[in-house]
C-alpha cells in the first residue's frame, strides 16, 4: 500500500469533508471561507491515490488563550473504512512539521465529542464547557502548543 501525505488543494478535499462532516446538508457547505487564503493549507493523507484523511488549517487569532501565531485546524475528516489505522495521527504529525515551518506556535479547534480521544491522543488540552455548534452539533474547544 503507498501512502502519501502532502498539502492538497481544498477541492480535492470537499468530497470527504462532505461525506464524513455534512451527511444531508448541501454539498456547499463544505467550502470554508478561508478555503483559498494565501496562509491557508490543506493537508491529505491519500492512500492507493484515494484520500481517506484531510484536514485545513489556517491563521485564526484565538479568542480563549492568549499566543503569538496561532491556527485554527478545520475540517478533520477521516472515511470510515480507514479509520483507526494510523492515517490521521500521520496526517497530524506531517502538519505540525508544516505548522512550525510558519513559527505557528498555536494550533486550535472546535472538536466533536467523538473526536476527544483523538486529539487529546495528540497533546490537545480541552478549555471551556461542551457547546453546541447549530447543525453540527457539541463541541469542545480544544489547543496544542506547537514547540
Amino acid at each position: 500500500l503507498e501512502v502519501e501525505i502532502k498539502n492538497i488543494d481544498a477541492e480535492k478535499i470537499r468530497p470527504l469533508r462532505h461525506s464524513e462532516l455534512r451527511q444531508g446538508l448541501h454539498f456547499s457547505t463544505t467550502s470554508y471561507l478561508r478555503d483559498h487564503e494565501k496562509d491557508t493549507f490543506h493537508m491529505a493523507c491519500i492512500l492507493n491515490e484515494k484520500i481517506v484523511t484531510c484536514a485545513t488549517f489556517y491563521p485564526q487569532v484565538s479568542e480563549k488563550i492568549l499566543c503569538q501565531n496561532a491556527y485554527r485546524l478545520r475540517g478533520m475528516a477521516t472515511d470510515s473504512n480507514f479509520r483507526r489505522k494510523g492515517y490521521a495521527r500521520d496526517l497530524m504529525q506531517e502538519s505540525f512539521v508544516e505548522l512550525k515551518l510558519r513559527d505557528a506556535d498555536f494550533l486550535w479547534c472546535n472538536a466533536r465529542l467523538v473526536a476527544l480521544d483523538f486529539y487529546k491522543s495528540l497533546g490537545f488540552k480541552i478549555k471551556g464547557d461542551l457547546f453546541d455548534i447549530e447543525g453540527v452539533g457539541a463541541h469542545y474547544y480544544m489547543y496544542k502548543r506547537i514547540n
